[in-house]
């Protein structure tokens, strides 16, 4: 028998979102004799310490700035201690140390794994500019890239990446998790005592980091719409960011503070969807979202907009319902339908359900990827 394929991830891991859990999941399903994991974060905290918990071989090597040569040098002797098979890279300041610092090092299968459109990422025009150039310039040191939703495979080809390059593996959630905890009513009804929101209350919910390109001003003003007809509804966010204040100050002058919750960061997110009547997610650009698929799999209707891999997931008027992006005017209108219709939103919700469970599953996403692991190595 073959020894296991050892494989350095390399990311930010600054924060706890969808990347960052795309590979905690990996790791999850990933066989021991199949794949010998090993993670280098470019920041000391958080994910460091989630996957050190989850019992990831993981270290740190912060950087400044994507130009502290310091760090390259570290990364370098981290990738020639660890002697992987391949090294796999996620984001953009991952990529550039990653990429080059793997060819230095001696290793030859480098793979990038995209899960956003990167001008969305950066509204900052220098930002942007630095790091398109930053992509583009390294972009030939990598042999394979994984893309999380088919819309992705456009984007790249359009920017000369040839298609030979390009492979569609779509990101999925830990099933068995999320079906066992959302099964347990009293998670959400804990909740909504915990936050104080009566059973009869229609909770509308968005959960996810605070970022212009999230949409959340988007459901403020549809909110404004949706109260003028039920006033028995509550929306929660949950998450963080710099844009929390901006989002805040909104609310306050809209008038509009009793009707919205913040909840911070939740590490039981499990609770969140099961207490959650609806899920919106008014995003201005998405990649595949996480977020998305674990309410889906907790049974929760969504209510998305047009935009990433979000119509690969949900058919309108099947599983969700699909609004234009920026139209605040049509999300009101697709979240009062489902609360005038609750017998349809159940019923959208069970189909969303289905729809994660037969093909949007972590477990799915590792099998695909460790074959094409196993291909890039000639195995």
């Amino acid at each position: 028998m073959s020894r296991p394929i050892r494989v350095l991830h390399i990311i930010g891991g600054g924060e706890i979102g969808g990347a960052e859990i795309h590979i905690l999941d990996l790791a999850k399903h990933f066989l021991a004799q199949e794949v010998d994991l090993y993670l280098c974060c470019l920041f000391g905290a958080p994910l460091l310490q989630r996957a050190q918990q989850q019992g990831i071989k993981a270290v740190a090597v912060p950087m400044k700035s994507k130009i502290d040569l310091a760090s390259y040098w570290k990364v370098i002797r981290l990738i020639r201690q660890i002697a992987p098979d391949i090294v796999h890279t996620h984001g953009v300041r991952a990529n550039l140390i990653g990429r080059i610092a793997a060819k230095l090092a001696g290793v030859n299968c480098v793979v990038t794994t995209v899960h956003s459109v990167l001008e969305n990422d950066y509204p900052n025009p220098l930002s942007r500019w630095f790091n398109f150039w930053s992509e583009k310039l390294t972009a030939s040191l990598t042999e394979k890239y994984i893309l999380v939703a088919e819309f992705l495979k456009k984007k790249l080809m359009a920017q000369g990446i040839p298609a030979s390059k390009l492979a569609v593996i779509h990101n999925g959630v830990d099933d068995k998790k999320f079906y066992r905890l959302c099964q347990n009513s009293a998670a959400g009804t804990g909740l909504r005592q915990e936050l104080e929101i009566a059973d009869e209350v229609t909770l509308v919910g968005m959960v996810g980091r605070f970022h212009p390109v999230k949409g959340h001003k988007y459901l403020i003003e549809a909110a404004r719409d949706i109260i003028k007809i039920h006033q028995n509804v509550r929306f929660l966010f949950v998450g963080d960011g710099f844009y929390r204040d901006v989002i805040e100050e909104s609310i306050r002058e809209e008038g509009l503070d009793s009707f919205f919750i913040f909840a911070g960061f939740r590490e039981d997110i499990a609770n969140v969807y099961s207490a959650l009547d609806i899920l919106a997610l008014p995003s201005l650009s998405e990649g595949l979202s996480l977020t998305l698929m674990e309410s889906m799999l907790c049974g929760c209707p969504p209510v998305v907009t047009a935009v990433g891999g979000n119509p690969e997931i949900i058919c309108n008027g099947k599983n969700g319902l699909v609004v234009p992006p920026g139209d605040s005017l049509a999300l009101a209108a697709a979240l009062v339908r489902l609360m005038d219709n609750p017998t349809e939103a159940k019923k959208m919700g069970e189909a969303a359900r289905r729809t994660v469970e037969e093909r949007f599953t972590a477990q799915r996403m590792a099998e695909r990827t460790l074959v094409l692991y196993r291909q890039l190595l000639g195995r």
